[in-house]
């Protein structure tokens, strides 16, 4: 396994302009990070996050690409959103082609993971009929994106991310759909809580299809505690804290994780209220200690 970040975490930071792309690949380095996962929209000016395409962004390509070779942080995978349905034939068509363009990007840079989306993660399920009535179109999307990404040298992924294309069972169903060996799972451990499921348990059951982990860790309140939290889809509302500080079974993920015998890249997502560089940091000693105790170190 190698621990690092994703560059969402560092978000806040980066959109005030407290924090340089420089200072954030300096900061992984300082903090033996192992690699950092980029969440395009992370660099993107405030406002501009919906429309962002990183492959334009040349200038931001070249801090990125020479600051990780500088401080000798890799750089493990790409996330980017795209919708792929709910949408007319001619924008379907566009966001395909912004994951293709992203997908050569991955090549050029010798990244061999992407993460897409296939809906705005907002988007909350209603009726099962709606959900049927589009997951054919997903299931044809993501095997032309993976098909394509296959003679690229590239995994790709969806995410369990927001209230629709979220669930266990509703990420393996796809990953049955489009059978491809280069199509996998970004499991994200605190993201199932969107759509209220025990997060031990679909960890468990998805970590034989995952090709990337995030962790995080959330409060989680029966009632709406105030301004600031997110309602899931059952009515539970959550906010993002410090990994380890939430109410999430930290320790038990960790372990099923190392039992699973999963190897790959694992990224912290700190997305809480605490100062981001404190959040980052504790979040990641915290997960280095937990991995110390599961494995007897």
């Amino acid at each position: 396994m190698k621990l690092g970040l994703s560059s969402y975490s560092f978000r806040p930071l980066l959109a005030n302009g407290a924090l340089q792309i420089e200072d954030m690949f300096d900061w992984l380095s300082a903090n033996q990070a192992e690699h950092l996962e980029i969440a395009t929209f992370s660099f993107a000016k405030p406002g501009t996050e919906a429309g962002y395409d990183l492959t334009t962004e040349t200038e931001t390509l070249q801090r990125v690409t020479a600051a990780s070779a500088k401080t000798a942080v890799p750089i493990s995978g790409i996330c980017l959103g795209a919708k792929l349905v709910f949408v007319d034939a001619d924008e379907r068509r566009a966001q395909i082609e912004l994951v293709k363009r992203h997908i050569e990007l991955c090549n050029r840079l010798e990244i061999g993971l992407l993460r897409h989306d296939v809906v705005l993660w907002s988007h909350r399920f209603g009726q099962t009929a709606e959900f049927e009535s589009v997951f054919p179109a997903i299931a044809e999307a993501c095997h032309e994106i993976a098909s394509f990404a296959a003679t690229q040298g590239v995994t790709t992924s969806v995410e369990d991310h927001g209230f629709f294309m979220n669930g266990s069972d509703r990420i393996r169903r796809l990953l049955h759909a489009v059978n491809l060996p280069n199509f996998k799972f970004t499991l994200d451990v605190g993201n199932f809580l969107c759509v209220d499921e025990d997060a031990v348990v679909a960890t468990k059951a998805s970590l034989g299809d995952a090709s990337f982990v995030h962790l995080k860790d959330f409060y989680v309140r029966r009632t709406a505690p105030g301004p600031g939290w997110l309602e899931t889809l059952g009515g539970q509302f959550i906010r993002g804290s410090v990994f380890g500080f939430g109410d999430l079974q930290t320790k038990m993920i960790l372990e099923a994780v190392v039992a699973s015998g999963y190897d790959g890249f694992v990224s912290l997502e700190y997305e809480g209220n605490e100062p981001t560089l404190f959040g980052c940091e504790t979040g990641l000693g915290n997960i280095r200690r937990m991995l110390g105790e599961i494995r007897g170190a």
